[in-house]
């Protein structure tokens, strides 16, 4: 029986309810949004706020910067003010939002300005907008304000429309968190009138601005990206309650976008652009990183930069897949046939990214075999596109070795054939053809494999078989022998780097399984949470190549205790902050994530059905972050033991 459209989605009402029943438990946020400095933001901001004062609710004032404008300091006049932090930094005191006062303070209302700005160095979170959802999910309401070029997904199309390039970013998901967002507009030539009055900044900073920030033209772009954007909010908005009350108008909920992410400081465009459309098309989108095993290794550089462009795209609302293959552009396909795909979006190729001989041509491929799915074939806005995925710069980084060693064994070749001739003859020269043709694809890829059975047909047509050096073959059975040498030659090559992929999937799967099944069975026999915690961090230390690794367990007595240890770096006093804040909030800090991550370690929390029994402790000589490769495998050698533990646990 067909479903009535006229009910209430309940899948709709479900997510209704439990976001609900979370919002209650939380406090709420209010974003004073603006398309510029000097709107009104934060008078805004102020003035509501005195009216809440009035009405008896209890506001206070984390962090207002005032800028030196008169009417915002009166204002203030009269408000609470907690005291700011001070921060040493490069010889200088800086003054910061003191979260943790915040907090124990526990207002109604607490007013945080400036949500895009950069923590000083050595606080918890390198972002105050993090401090705000920390600050929020205390039970705080806080009312902020932002910027539109301050938005992650705007900050290329801002650089097109102001030539400034935007460096403090709040990611879009921060953003869509905001229970409510008020826009703040005000016409261009006001906002140029209060600049001129001094009413924004101060007369010599005005006049520099207004040279380059401040033209009307500029401005009447960002108040469009405004609105376009708090347009999505309210759209975001209406569709909610239409599925909530069973009217919904199912428009783009069958899109969904996969966008291809290399090693490049150019994919943060791209992935910026996948936002937009899919914000556009309100569909869920998927960031895949392509790994061509047949290719050389990247380098850390651009590991490190593909990490950093991952980590965007999750910040930005995508899903970050992992996809190997002996190709790209049928890795993606076959991903996008799998996962429903409907739009793929790829970075064009630049002309002098393709090597000495032209390879693959990806956006052709994809565009030929990709049946119904569309392909978005995105340029960067400075004539530089951004690259294609991972593995392709690596493969063209080859080409030359692959070349010197096919042109110097067929040289080798044909010169030992010439000097032994009619000792050998045509067929023996075909065979050592062939195994040219093996191990070049073997180790230098496909592309040499196919450059090295051509380049063996050819010269032993030409200098083996009647006529002699020329290029006509006069006798059928030669034709019929070098149309199998090439055919073979081909298969072979195709089938070898095939091969080759496959063989490092299996090994990889292969490690991984071996250890979590070692880890299990090491668990297995612990008769204890010393052994527990001993197996876990051998088997940490094992994986991650770390220089130490700590396994601290709660104890209700002492607190937490350091039950195991493997190798060993020189004390830190933050590792205590790091290892406090982990055990006590449930999540991941340090090194290489957004919590504490000036720290040399990095913390990853042990917990089971919520109870929180430690936390994983891993530094190495010299510090780097973990790669996501590392934090998904050792956060499965974390949750087995936290089950262990519990069981432990309730044994004794």
């Amino acid at each position: 029986m067909p479903a009535d459209p006229s009910r209430p989605d309940p899948d709709a009402l479900l997510a209704r309810i439990t976001a609900d029943e979370k919002r209650a438990a939380r406090g709420r946020l209010k974003v004073f949004f603006g398309f510029s400095p000097g709107v009104g933001k934060t008078y805004a901001m102020l003035e509501s706020a005195r009216r809440l004062v009035a009405s008896g609710s209890d506001v206070v004032v984390g962090i207002i910067e005032t800028h030196g404008r008169s009417e915002t300091v009166a204002l203030v006049e009269g408000l609470e003010v907690l005291p700011r932090l001070s921060v040493a930094y490069r010889g200088h005191t800086l003054r910061e939002f003191d979260l943790e006062g915040a907090i124990a303070r526990r207002p109604k209302v607490l007013l945080v300005d400036e949500m895009a700005h950069t923590n000083a160095p050595g606080l918890l979170h390198p972002k105050r907008w993090q401090d705000i959802f920390a600050v929020v999910d205390a039970g705080i309401d806080v009312h902020t304000t932002l910027n539109v070029q301050h938005v992650e997904s705007l900050v290329d199309l801002v650089e097109q429309a102001t030539g400034v390039r935007v460096r403090e970013t709040v990611p879009d998901d921060a953003l869509d968190r905001a229970d409510e967002i008020e826009l703040i507009d005000l016409p261009p030539e006001e906002l140029l009138e209060r600049l001129k009055a001094g009413k924004i900044y101060l007369p010599d900073v005005a006049s520099r601005a207004t040279e380059r920030f401040f033209k009307r033209s500029n401005l009447l772009e960002l108040r469009e990206l405004s609105l376009r954007r708090m347009t999505q909010r309210v759209d975001r908005d209406v569709e909610s309650s239409r599925r909530a009350g069973g009217t919904e108008q199912r428009r783009g909920t069958a899109e969904r976008i996969l966008v291809a992410v290399g090693p490049s400081p150019e994919s943060a465009r791209l992935l910026r652009k996948a936002h937009r459309v899919a914000a556009g098309l309100r569909a869920k989108w998927v960031a895949a990183s392509v790994e061509i095993p047949a290719a050389s290794p990247s380098s850390p550089k651009a590991l490190e930069q593909l990490e950093t462009n991952l980590r965007l795209a999750e910040s930005l609302g995508g899903h970050v897949v992992r996809i190997v293959g002996t190709s790209i552009a049928d890795a993606l396909l076959h991903e996008a046939q799998r996962t429903g795909v409907t739009r793929i979006l790829i970075g064009k190729p630049r002309h002098h990214q393709r090597g000495f001989f032209p390879g693959e041509n990806i956006v052709d491929r994809l565009v030929r075999h990709s049946e119904n799915i569309d392909v978005l074939v995105v340029c960067g806005d400075d004539g530089e596109s951004p690259p294609l995925p991972t593995g392709l710069a690596s493969r063209a980084s080859r080409p030359l070795a692959g070349l010197g060693y096919v042109a110097g064994t067929l040289a080798t070749m044909t010169a030992a054939g010439c000097w032994l001739w009619p000792s050998v003859d045509s067929t023996i020269l075909s065979l050592v053809s062939l195994l040219i043709v093996v191990t070049s694809s073997l180790w230098f890829g496909r592309r040499s494999g196919v450059i090295a059975v051509v380049l063996a047909a050819l010269l032993i047509n030409f200098f083996f078989v009647p006529p002699f050096y020329t290029f006509v073959i006069a006798n059928s059975t030669d034709i019929v022998a070098l149309s199998i040498l090439l055919s073979v030659g081909l298969l072979v090559a195709e089938l070898l780097v095939r091969l080759k992929v496959q063989t490092a999937l299996a090994v990889e799967r292969e490690r991984r399984t071996a250890r979590l099944l070692e880890h299990s069975r090491t668990l297995a026999v612990a008769v204890d949470a010393d052994a527990a915690a001993a197996a876990l961090a051998g088997s940490v230390a094992a994986v991650a190549n770390a220089t130490m690794v700590e396994v601290h367990l709660a104890d209700p007595l002492h607190g937490l205790l350091v039950k195991a240890r493997q190798g060993a770096i020189v004390a830190q006093k933050e590792e205590v902050g790091v290892v406090s804040w982990t055990h006590e909030f449930g999540r991941i800090a340090g090194l290489g994530t957004t919590t504490l991550p000036g720290a040399v370690v990095t913390c990853l929390p042990i917990r089971h059905s919520g109870v929180a029994l430690g936390v994983l402790l891993i530094a190495f000589d010299p510090p780097r972050p973990l790669t996501r490769d590392e934090t998904g495998l050792i956060t499965s050698l974390v949750d087995q033991t936290a089950i262990t533990l519990s069981s432990l646990a309730r044994q004794h």
